[in-house]
């Protein structure tokens, strides 16, 4: 079963930015594992991580530098208007896993699946069971699942960020973004999600800041990660609207890579 990784925190906290990074630096151990296992540079297979965009605003495609077709949000629409017209002898379960399928974007490395737009004003309750069903069916052909989540508590108080090995919540020094994680890790502990790790990154501290917000984090039941300090390279990709996939050898880069030491990066589920 695949290890997987959760981000989560306040909007404009940089977390989807860190999830792009946590994604590029497991495909890049798995490309270097691939390479010395083999004794000469090879192209990985498709897919030892699938990213999951579960964030509304779909950036993080975008980040990695893949342009998304389509979403379970679209699958989901599709089926509630083309139910009557499905091929003879195809239930709405096959629609939905051939649906699936169609929608997971590859390239080198990883795959990608993006969540997209919330539900309308349908009954989505049998239609969501089948996509998690599949989609948890799905991760056993990975070592990582990284999922982005939607800014603030909604996947943790839906649970649809249960049952994962690592949590982290990335903070900075607005106050607020204290308070997300704070009420995470209270929704956590209320639902019982089954969650291996909790830990926080804190992103971009100002140094004049760094010392008051390391204390509040002490308040917070949550394992400190550490910082992604500013990185100048990593900001003008973005404004450039470069994918973090070109990014090179950079300090974000860097801060990330230990972060997945710290928390076993070399070792994805078989």
């Amino acid at each position: 079963m695949a290890k997987s990784i959760a981000v989560a925190g306040k909007g404009g906290t940089g977390k989807s930015t860190i999830a792009a990074l946590i994604i590029l630096a497991l495909r890049d151990r798995a490309l270097r594992g691939h390479k010395s296992a083999e004794g000469a540079q090879q192209t990985a297979s498709s897919g030892p991580i699938l990213a999951i965009d579960a964030d509304p605003d779909s950036n993080l495609g975008t980040m990695l530098g893949i342009e998304t077709r389509r979403s379970v949000g679209d699958l989901r629409e599709e089926v509630l208007e083309e139910i009557k017209n499905f091929p003879a002898g195809m239930s709405k379960a096959q629609y939905v896993e051939s649906g699936l399928h169609q929608i997971i974007e590859e390239e080198k490395g990883f795959d990608i699946i993006t969540m997209g737009k919330g539900e309308g004003s349908g009954c989505y309750c049998y239609l969501n069971n089948l996509i998690r069903k599949f989609s948890e069916d799905l991760f056993h052909a990975y070592s990582w699942i990284v999922m982005d989540n939607e800014a603030g508590l909604e996947h943790i108080s839906r649970r649809t960020a249960a049952n994962i090995d690592s949590l982290i919540v990335v903070v900075n020094d607005n106050p607020i973004s204290l308070g997300t994680a704070k009420n995470i890790d209270h929704i956590i502990k209320y639902l019982k999600n089954d969650i291996g790790k909790k830990y926080i990154v804190t992103n971009m501290l100002k140094a004049g800041r760094r010392g008051q917000v390391l204390e509040r984090i002490k308040e917070i039941d949550m394992e400190y990660l550490g910082d992604v300090p500013f990185d100048p390279l990593l900001e003008d990709f973005m404004f450039q609207g470069k994918p973090l996939s070109e990014l090179p050898a950079s300090i974000a880069k860097e801060s990330v890579e230990k972060f997945l030491d710290k928390i076993g990066g070399d070792h994805g589920g078989a």
